[in-house]
């Protein structure tokens, strides 16, 4: 059985790595409500274009994301086991394997017209946010060459380079994105296509602060000797076969969050206006912890893959314990900010009394359902950290696909309990998540136990 002692290092490691990887989370969401701010301001036409080219946007760079999301896993498996030099070896096959991904789904986006169309738009839609779209798209590149760079140097330990990065960049979108949107200092009004520029600018600048920072690494022999930033061969793509293999699990995950998210928003919509606009807030502030908590996620995952690597089962078992300590922590504290104060919670995404009633009136059933959605990522990171996705990508498609999207349909409509259905039919998605998840990780640890890992 592992020792305090064991736990409380662990605790450390997680807590050293979830500060930074949370802030740059953070951070880069916040440039994303910026861009809101502006534009909305700006013309509700110009809102409503970013709004319908971002629904699509956000599937077009989470899932290569996804995909890449192997190469953490794995660095942070050769971290552990010491085998530093295959870590840089593992950061150049993914730098190719996000250039492939990077043309296909640049190649996606730029028709984004024509996406728009088979979505039934309206012709004004189509035109503009499709001009949005397809200035998004041009920055999938530089988010993948990022997404590569940050697995990268988190598997290493030096996860606050993305930190500073995304900081600076806030400042940076801070300054360009209103000069583009209304055209200030002699540059053209562009509106949404100018916040859409401005969301281009930064994702260049922090793709190359990552580069340049991977580059100072490698002018030094001792560090680039020591993390085999040099080692490149032919071979990469069979040599990456299992890296590309975790991020398959890891992206479909992800779809599988975002499908069902996605259908029982359009459940929302079909209970009126009103229902949706309730909705719509309490999914946000859901977003904004779900955020955090997967920061954490991701910190544990780097810990468990550590201890995987070096074959130690307590010390997996001791990096799920922490994570799942820490993110308990942080939702506790969370869940009493928004509880004590609702108001200036709610009043940063409306002031229509109705619905402020009606977020109000569903409070306790958003806070169960923030913890109950929540503490399944500490289990799913941890699983994902040995190299376990198969059985937890299978779950998540049962869990979100099908659990949760028929438990809200039933709840809403064929029961009429409305918004308070949907909230419920989202906890069930998740705590079939976690059953499923927390029972397969106990049969790994005493598979562990039986091959006798130390």
């Amino acid at each position: 059985m592992f020792k305090f002692f064991d736990l409380k290092q662990s605790l450390r490691e997680v807590i050293r790595l979830a500060f930074p990887i949370t802030t740059s989370f953070l951070a880069i969401g916040i440039m994303g409500v910026i861009d809101t701010i502006i534009v909305g301001n700006y013309n509700t036409d110009q809102l409503a274009y970013i709004g319908i080219a971002n629904s699509i946007f956000i599937l077009l760079f989470t899932f290569p994301i996804g995909l890449l999301q192997g190469v953490l896993i794995k660095s942070s498996q050769k971290y552990g086991a010491r085998k530093f030099a295959s870590t840089g070896k593992i950061y150049n096959e993914g730098r190719k394997y996000a250039l492939l991904l990077s043309i296909v789904f640049t190649i996606i986006g730029i028709n984004g017209r024509s996406i728009l169309e088979l979505l039934g738009q309206n012709p004004d839609m189509v035109e503009n946010g499709g001009k949005v779209l397809n200035v998004f798209s041009f920055s999938i590149p530089f988010i993948l060459i990022y997404a590569n760079a940050n697995f990268f140097l988190q598997s290493i330990k030096r996860p606050q380079v993305a930190m500073y990065a995304a900081l600076v960049a806030n400042v940076l979108n801070i300054a360009v994105n209103p000069v583009l949107v209304y055209g200030k200092f002699g540059f053209p009004e562009l509106g949404a296509v100018g916040s859409a520029t401005s969301t281009l600018i930064v994702r260049i600048f922090l793709a190359l602060f990552m580069l340049y920072y991977i580059r100072r690494m490698k002018a030094k022999p001792k560090v680039n000797k020591h993390f085999g930033l040099d080692r490149n061969y032919p071979t990469w793509w069979s040599d990456s076969r299992n890296t590309r293999r975790l991020g398959y699990g890891v992206a479909i995950m992800s779809i599988s969050a975002n499908g069902s998210y996605a259908a029982v928003s359009t459940f929302a919509g079909w209970l009126g206006q009103q229902s949706m606009a309730v909705f719509v807030i309490l999914i946000n502030i859901s977003s904004l912890v779900f955020m955090i908590c997967f920061s954490i996620s991701q910190a544990t995952s780097i810990v468990v893959a550590n201890a995987y690597g070096r074959r130690d089962k307590d010390g997996i078992i001791c990096a799920a314990c922490a994570g799942f300590l820490v993110m308990l922590t942080a939702l506790l504290c969370l869940e009493t900010a928004l509880y004590n104060f609702p108001n200036q919670t709610i009043g940063i995404f409306t002031d229509d009394p109705v619905v402020l009633a009606s977020v109000r009136g569903l409070i306790w059933f958003l806070m169960i359902e923030i913890m109950v959605d929540s503490l399944p990522l500490i289990i799913i990171g941890s699983l994902n950290g040995r190299s376990d996705v198969l059985y937890p990508t299978s779950f998540q498609a049962f869990a979100f696909l099908v659990v949760r999207i028929s438990t809200c349909y039933l709840l809403t409509f064929t029961f009429g309990l409305g918004l308070k259905g949907l909230i419920l039919g989202l906890m069930s998605g998740g705590a079939t998540s976690f059953l499923l998840n927390i029972s397969r990780f106990i049969y790994l640890i005493r598979r562990d136990r039986r091959e006798g890992l130390r």
